[in-house]
């Protein structure tokens, strides 16, 4: 199974291709308050180097965070 992961909780943002559990690929920027302007190109330079389309993807993961934007 092929997973496309993110992580936008911090100032870094992280995407990574794993398949199963072996990482393919990952990479990070820090991207501090550009998460909207970052994320979209990183998953494009991803998935293109590591020769994939979002129809290869099984499953998006994604994270939850950081705490304080869903405390009630």
């Amino acid at each position: 199974m092929k997973i496309l992961a993110i992580d936008t909780a911090t100032e870094v943002c992280s995407v990574a291709v794993l398949e199963d559990k072996d990482v393919i690929l990952a990479k990070t920027l820090e991207a501090v308050n550009t998460h909207s302007v970052a994320l979209m190109p990183l998953i494009t330079n991803i998935l293109f180097e590591a020769n994939l389309t979002l129809n290869d993807i099984d499953l998006f993961a994604c994270d939850k965070g950081p705490r304080f934007f869903y405390w009630n």
